[in-house]
């Protein structure tokens, strides 16, 4: 890729003893998640043709550059380009809309009943973890249905939001998932085993796997609120990822290199922070806080 390094992208495709549908699972579109692509391989690892109607389709590094640099984003030699901001891509543009492109152009082919885009809140952020959908994109009773059999808790009603690997395909009419995990720059346990029972629990949906039922979470979706950082500095967060609040409540504080308050940042309604910033240096209008409130209707 003119001079740049190499994008291999490993694929791992596991066919069923019996038809079946596509199901095309993706992780690791950002360098610093590290839940999603460990999900997947266990997944394949565990997962034998003889128990499969259908393909299963695992994409567990879809940036190898920024997995290789552990960064959010492609190095900045290469491009420093946000893949998860790049879809469907350019196949003329720089090397990130390039990989972005490929990888949309496989997962259009590919035909999947069902596209899976693991995440998590990688070095920066702090998630209370969900699975979500994106309002007016797609079939949304199909799509709430493969939410609440991922098996997770917080059901999560997403923005539009393109440039999302998640939010293209949904708008191309494939049915999509995609979820966020803890993250905080580590990998927990529960959090791989969450991910990995998740993708069994969408293959038990699709009936590519019959051993039991799919769960069907109960409840309602969510929306969340992002809360801007009111200055740059140090991000000092007074309300823990789970907490409940009220409209004007604390969220967190950015202080200057002296200690000295330079801005408060307050919940937008009543809810739950949903997330929290867990890098401490923030910039303003950088996210530092999500609320979380049941979604109207």
């Amino acid at each position: 890729m003119d001079g740049h390094p190499s994008a291999e992208i490993p694929v791992l495709a596991i066919a069923g003893e019996r038809p079946g549908p596509v199901f095309v699972a993706a992780a690791g579109v950002h360098g610093d998640e590290y839940e999603g692509p460990r999900a997947l391989w266990e997944v394949c690892e565990a997962l034998p043709p003889s128990s499969l109607s259908g393909v299963l389709v695992a994409l567990p590094r879809c940036n190898p550059w920024a997995f290789a640099a552990g960064s959010r984003t492609t190095p900045v030699d290469i491009d420093g380009v946000n893949l998860a901001r790049t879809f469907p891509g350019n196949a003329a543009g720089s090397p990130t809309e390039r990989l972005a492109a490929s990888l949309f152009a496989f997962v259009v082919r590919a035909r999947p009943a069902l596209f899976l885009d693991l995440h998590s809140g990688g070095v920066r952020y702090r998630f209370s973890p969900a699975v979500a959908y994106r309002r007016g994109l797609g079939d949304p009773e199909r799509s709430r249905a493969a939410v609440r059999a991922f098996g997770v808790r917080n059901l999560w009603l997403g923005r539009d939001h393109p440039g999302t690997f998640n939010a293209e395909t949904a708008r191309r009419g494939i049915t999509t998932v995609g979820n966020e995990m803890t993250g905080a720059g580590g990998c927990l346990e529960e959090d791989v085993a969450a991910d990995r029972e998740g993708v069994f629990n969408l293959l038990r949906w699709l009936g590519m796997l019959g051993d039991r039922p799919a769960p069907e979470i109960p409840g309602p979706f969510w929306e969340t609120t992002e809360v801007p950082a009111p200055s740059g500095g140090y991000a000092d967060i007074a309300r823990p990822v789970g907490t409940a609040v009220s409209s004007g409540s604390a969220l967190a504080t950015v202080r200057s290199p002296f200690g000295d308050v330079t801005g408060e940042a307050r919940a937008p309604h009543d809810g739950a922070v949903w997330v929290t910033r867990h890098l401490r240096v923030i910039e303003a209008g950088d996210m530092i806080a999500s609320v979380a409130r049941p979604a109207e209707g």
